[in-house]
C-alpha cells in the first residue's frame, strides 16, 4: 500500500474562464443566473451542523469566507428546489446523498478550499470533551454541569466524513492537486491523534471510525503508537468502563469498530488484528461485549468471516497475532472452534473504502470452512503445549475438535502425563479430564456427545493422570457443585448417597495417615471445609472439645467452616443431648461462637437461655437469621422481637418475609418496625433481600392496618427500591398521591430535585443532600398520577386547577415554573380519556393548548418518546409508522376541538416518528447493498 502522507505533485491545471473543469460538464444550480454549485460544494465537505449552535455557525464561517447569515440564503434556495440535494430539520442541515452531490460539484473545489478544510478538520475534531473533566460516575449528567464540546456532534459527524470522502473519491477533485485529497486526510489523522493523553482518545471515539478510513495506515500507526505509550491511555479507558452508573460505558467501541471496518481489507488485516492484539493484553476485561479478543474472533469467524481476505490470508494474520500476543491468540482460538461462537452481530463494514466487491460472497464454501476448522483445531491444541492452565482449557473443548485434533490432543495430555511429576499441575487437568469424561458418560445419548471410543481414550489418560497423593485427587469431591461429580444420570438422592459414601471415604483415609492435623490442612486447600467437616462427624471421628474450642473462635475461615460442619453434622445426627454433653466448663465467648453454629431454632434458643441465663445479647448480635429453620409463625416472630431488641432489623426483616410467604400475611406492627428501624441501622446492607423487602412493602401498602404518614416515610426511605425503574411490581403509591393532592409537597420535591433558575452558581452538595435529591428527582420522574383523579376515578377540573394554580405561584416564587411545567406536562401524558369525545380529556387538552404552556407540552412530548421504552428496531421501519400514523390522527382530533397548539406539537411527533421510519429504511437497505 502507498504511503498516505507522501506530497502531492504539483500539477499543471487547464480551466475555462467560469472556472469550470474543462473536462468535463457540470450539474450546475444556476438560480436566476446565480451559480450556488460554489456553496454547494463547500456545503457538502461541511456534511452536516446545527445553525442553532453559535460555534457550529463560526466553524462553517471558517470554510465559507462570508457572514453565515448570508451565506445560507444561498443554500436555502438550494434546499427549496425539487430534488434537492439538501435537508433541513428544525436548524440541523443534512445531505440526502451527499457523496453523489459531492461528486456532481467537487469540481468547484480548489486547493485553498482543502487546505482551509484541512485547518479547520484539525482544531475541530482536537477538541477535548470537557465532560471528561468530570468524575465518570457524574459524566451522565454531563450537561447539567455545563460540560462537552463548544460544537455540536452532528458537526463532528459531518466533518469526519468530509475528511473520509475528501480522501476516498480524491479523483473527483479535478480542479486540485492530484493526490491531495489522500494527503490532507492522512495530516489530518495523524495530527489529531498524535496526543496519547486518554481524554482525547475518549473524545475521539464518536469519529475515529471515519478517521480510520480517510487514512487506514495513519489510523494503525497512531494507535499503535498510544497502545505502547507511556501515558498508555487505553489502560485508562478500560479502566474506567466499569464506572458512571449501573453498567457503566465503554469508552473504546468507536476504536474496535474502526479496526473492524479496517480488517475487511486483506492489505490491512495483519496489521488491524495484531493491535487488537495488543489492545487486549492491555484488557482486563469487562461487562460490555465490545472487547478487543471479541472483534477478532468475529472476523476470522470461520462459518462467517468479516474480512475480504483469502484463507491464507487469514491464517497468515492469525500466525502473525499468535506469535505476538500467543494469549490473545489462545483466548480467540477458544472461540473459533466449532459450535463455540453459534451466533454473530456482524462487524463494522466500511462506508466509503470500497474494501468488499459488489460480488463478494460472505459464507464460506464447505470446503474452505472445513479447512478453516481443520487449521484452527490444530493450532490450538499446538498453542496449549508446554501450558498446564491452557491443555486443561483444551480439554473442556475435546468434543469439538476434529479427530486428528482429538487424536493429537490425547497425545499431548500422555506426553503431559508421562514427563510431568508435579501433582498440582496434573491435578487440574485431570479435574477437567474428569468432569469432561463424566458429562459425555451421563449424556451419551445426546447429539453433541462424544463418541464411545474417544470418552474411552479420555478415560486411559484419565488413569494415567491421577495424582498419587489422596489428599490432592479427593480435593475435587469438596467442590462448588455436588451435580457437577455424579457420573450418570441416575436417582439423584442414590447419587448423592454415593458421593457422601465417597467424602466420608476420603476424610477416613487422610485421618488414617495424617491425623486430625493432616485433616485441618487439607481443610485449607478445598472449597467447601464444611463438608469435610460433615464428613468427619459422619465417620465417627471425634475431635477433642479443647480442640473444637479452638477451632470456632479461630479467625481461619477454613477451620471455621470446617468445625462449622462439624458441630451441625454433630447436633443433627446426635441432637441436644450432645451439645448438653461438650459444652461443659466453657467461656462465655466460646459458648455464644459454639450456637452461632446450630440451627436457628426454638430447641437452640431454649438451651441458648438455659445456659447463659438472660446473658446472650451477643448471640443475637451476630446470629445468621436463617427464618427456614424456625418450626412456625410464633418462632419466627420471637427472633424477630428479639433481633429487633438486639438493633439487627435487616436480619429481623428477613424473617418477616419468610412468615410473610409462608403464612400470606404479617405482623403489620413489627414489619413497620423494622422498616423504618432499619433505616438508620448499622447493619451491612449487603444482608438486606431487595425482593422480600418490597414484598412487605406492598403488603403493607394494601393493608388497612397502616396509617398514611407511616407509608409516606416507609415509601421514601425505600424510594430507590420501590420506584417504577427499579421494579415492575411496586411504586411509591402513597407519595405519588400525595404529590397530586398536596401542591405544598410537590413543590418541596422540586426545590429539592432542580436548581432554582434565580441561582447563577450551582451549589456544593454533601452526599445526604445529593441521595435526597436523587430520592425526589426519581419520584418526580416516574409520577404520573393526575391531580384531581385521586379520590375518584372520574377527573374533577375544579380540584386539578386549584393544585395546578397553587404550584404555579409557589414554583414561579423559587425560580422552578419551568421545570414544573414539564414534570406536570409528563404526568398528564396518563390522562384518561373522555367517552365520545377525545382520547385525553378536553379539560387537560386545553391545558396543553395555553400559548404560555409550552414547558407543559414539552413535558407531555418527552413523555410520549419515553413511553417507548427499549424496542426492536425493524428495518422495515413499521413501528415507527404506525406510531406517526396514530400521532396523525390524535393531532386530527385534537384540532377539531380547536386546540391549535397541542395538535401542531402533535404532529411534530408524527413527523419525527416517520422521519425515523424513513432513516431507519434507508440505513438497512444501505447496509444489504
Amino acid at each position: 500500500m502507498s504511503n498516505d502522507n507522501t506530497p502531492p505533485p504539483q500539477i499543471e491545471q487547464e480551466h475555462s474562464g467560469t472556472g469550470h473543469n474543462v473536462a468535463g460538464d457540470l450539474t450546475i444550480y444556476n438560480i436566476d443566473n446565480v451559480d450556488l454549485s460554489t456553496e454547494l460544494a463547500i456545503a457538502s465537505l461541511i456534511g452536516c451542523w446545527n445553525e442553532k449552535n453559535s460555534n457550529d455557525i463560526s466553524i462553517v464561517e471558517a470554510l465559507i469566507d462570508e457572514p453565515y447569515s448570508s451565506w445560507v440564503k444561498k443554500v436555502r434556495v438550494i434546499e427549496g428546489l425539487d430534488n434537492s440535494p439538501l435537508i433541513h430539520n428544525r436548524g440541523i442541515w443534512k445531505f440526502k446523498d451527499r457523496l453523489n452531490t459531492f461528486k456532481t460539484v467537487s469540481s468547484r473545489l480548489f486547493d485553498t478550499h482543502i487546505e482551509n478544510f484541512k485547518a479547520t478538520v484539525t482544531k475541530v475534531l482536537s477538541t477535548i470533551d470537557t465532560q471528561y473533566e468530570l468524575k465518570p460516575e457524574n459524566r451522565f449528567a454531563a450537561s447539567i454541569y455545563g460540560k462537552g464540546f463548544p460544537h455540536s456532534t452532528v458537526i463532528r459527524e459531518g466533518l469526519s466524513e468530509g475528511l473520509a470522502i475528501i480522501a476516498t473519491a480524491q479523483n473527483d477533485l479535478s480542479n486540485c492537486s492530484k493526490g491531495i485529497g489522500q494527503f490532507i486526510a492522512s495530516e489530518v489523522v495523524s495530527s489529531v491523534l498524535s496526543c496519547t493523553d486518554w481524554k482525547l482518545w475518549a473524545s475521539t471515539q464518536d469519529v475515529q471510525i471515519m478517521l480510520a478510513e480517510a487514512s487506514p495506515d495513519s489510523f494503525i500507526d497512531a494507535a499503535e503508537n498510544a497502545v505502547s505509550s507511556t501515558e498508555k491511555p487505553f489502560d485508562s479507558l478500560f479502566a474506567q468502563e466499569g464506572d458512571g452508573g449501573i453498567t457503566g460505558r465503554n469508552y473504546l467501541t468507536g476504536l474496535l469498530w474502526a479496526l473492524e471496518g479496517l480488517a475487511w481489507s486483506p492489505e490491512l488485516l495483519s496489521r488491524s488484528l495484531v493491535l487488537l492484539g495488543e489492545m487486549d493484553s492491555h484488557d482486563p476485561g469487562g461487562n460490555w461485549i465490545n472487547r478487543p479478543s471479541n472483534s477478532i474472533a468475529a472476523i476470522l469467524l470461520p462459518w462467517l468471516p468479516h474480512t475480504t481476505a483469502n484463507i491464507d490470508l487469514r491464517f497468515a494474520a492469525f500466525n502473525a497475532l499468535k506469535r505476538e500476543f500467543p494469549d490473545t491468540a489462545w483466548k480467540v482460538i477458544l472461540q473459533l472452534l466449532p459450535d463455540n461462537m453459534r451466533t454473530t452481530f456482524g462487524t463494522h463494514t466500511p462506508t466509503y473504502r470500497k474494501f468488499i466487491p459488489d460480488d463478494f460472497e460472505k459464507a464460506p464454501s464447505g470446503e474452505e470452512y472445513n479447512n478453516q476448522i481443520v487449521h484452527y483445531c490444530q493450532s490450538a491444541v499446538e498453542l496449549a503445549k508446554q501450558d498446564s492452565i491452557r491443555i486443561a482449557e483444551l480439554v473442556d473443548n475435546l468434543a469439538n475438535l476434529t479427530k486428528t485434533a482429538f487424536d493429537s490432543a490425547i497425545e499431548l495430555l500422555d506426553s503431559f502425563a508421562s514427563f510431568n511429576t508435579d501433582d498440582e499441575e496434573k491435578l487440574s487437568v485431570w479435574e477437567h479430564c474428569l468432569e469432561i469424561r463424566n458429562k459425555h458418560k451421563k449424556f451419551s445419548d445426546a447429539q453433541w456427545a462424544m463418541p464411545q471410543d474417544q470418552v474411552d481414550k479420555l478415560s486411559e489418560v484419565i488413569r494415567s493422570l491421577k495424582p498419587t497423593d489422596h489428599r490432592l485427587f479427593n480435593k475435587r469431591l469438596f467442590g462448588q457443585r455436588s451435580y457437577d461429580l455424579f457420573e450418570d444420570n441416575g436417582n439423584w438422592r442414590e447419587q448423592e448417597e454415593k458421593l457422601a459414601q465417597m467424602r466420608n471415604e476420603a476424610v477416613t483415609s487422610i485421618f488414617k495417615d495424617y491425623e486430625i492435623s493432616g485433616l485441618l490442612e487439607f481443610a485449607e486447600t478445598i472449597y467447601r471445609p464444611d463438608l469435610a467437616g460433615n464428613a468427619t462427624s459422619a465417620s465417627g471421628i471425634n475431635i477433642p472439645i479443647e480442640l473444637m474450642k479452638s477451632l470456632i473462635t479461630n479467625d481461619n475461615s477454613s477451620f471455621k467452616q470446617f468445625i462449622s460442619g462439624y458441630v451441625w453434622s454433630k447436633n443433627h445426627l446426635e441432637g441436644t443431648p450432645w451439645v448438653r454433653d461438650v459444652i461443659t466448663n466453657w467461656e462465655h465467648d466460646e459458648l455464644i461462637q459454639l450456637f452461632l453454629l446450630l440451627p436457628f431454632n426454638m430447641e437452640t434458643w431454649a438451651l441458648l437461655e438455659a445456659t447463659l441465663a438472660g446473658n446472650e445479647t451477643a448471640y443475637w448480635e451476630s446470629a445468621y437469621s436463617n427464618a427456614y429453620h424456625c418450626d412456625s409463625t410464633d418462632d419466627s416472630y420471637y427472633a424477630v422481637d428479639k433481633l429487633l431488641e438486639n438493633n439487627r432489623p435487616l436480619a429481623a426483616i428477613d424473617c418477616l418475609s419468610r412468615v410473610l410467604n409462608s403464612d400470606k400475611s404479617v405482623d403489620e406492627a413489627r414489619a413497620i418496625t423494622a422498616l423504618l428501624m432499619a433505616i438508620n441501622t448499622s447493619e451491612s446492607s449487603k444482608s438486606i433481600d431487595v425482593y422480600h423487602l418490597s414484598e412487605i412493602v406492598k403488603f403493607l401498602q394494601k393493608s388497612d392496618n397502616v396509617s398514611s404518614d407511616d407509608l409516606v416515610k416507609i415509601e421514601w426511605a425505600y424510594l430507590p427500591l420501590i420506584n417504577r425503574k427499579s421494579n415492575d411490581d411496586i411504586y411509591p403509591q402513597q407519595l405519588e398521591n400525595k404529590l397530586a393532592s398536596e401542591p405544598e409537597f410537590f413543590c418541596e420535591m422540586i426545590q429539592l430535585a432542580f436548581r432554582s433558575s434565580n441561582q447563577e452558581e450551582i451549589p456544593e452538595l454533601n452526599e445526604s443532600q445529593k441521595n435526597i435529591a436523587n430520592n425526589a428527582y426519581d419520584l418526580l420522574d416516574s409520577w404520573n398520577t393526575i391531580p384531581g383523579s385521586v379520590t375518584k376515578g372520574n377527573f374533577e377540573k375544579d380540584t386539578f386547577y386549584d393544585w395546578f394554580n397553587k404550584v404555579k405561584v409557589s414554583c414561579e416564587e423559587t425560580g422552578h415554573l419551568g421545570v414544573s411545567y414539564q414534570i406536570i406536562g409528563k404526568a398528564l401524558f396518563a390522562s384518561p380519556s373522555e367517552p365520545d369525545v377525545c382520547w385525553i380529556h378536553s379539560d387537560l387538552a386545553e391545558l396543553l393548548n395555553r400559548r404560555e404552556l409550552d414547558d407543559v407540552r414539552v413535558g407531555f412530548r418527552n413523555a410520549i418518546y419515553n413511553s417507548r421504552g427499549t424496542h426492536y428496531v425493524d428495518p422495515e421501519g413499521k413501528p415507527e409508522i404506525a406510531l406517526a400514523d396514530d400521532y396523525k390522527t390524535k393531532a386530527n382530533q385534537i384540532e377539531l376541538l380547536g386546540f391549535q397548539r397541542f395538535a401542531r406539537m402533535l404532529r411534530e411527533v408524527a413527523e419525527s416518528y416517520q422521519s425515523e421510519a424513513e432513516s431507519i429504511i434507508e440505513r438497512h437497505s444501505k447496509r444489504q447493498d
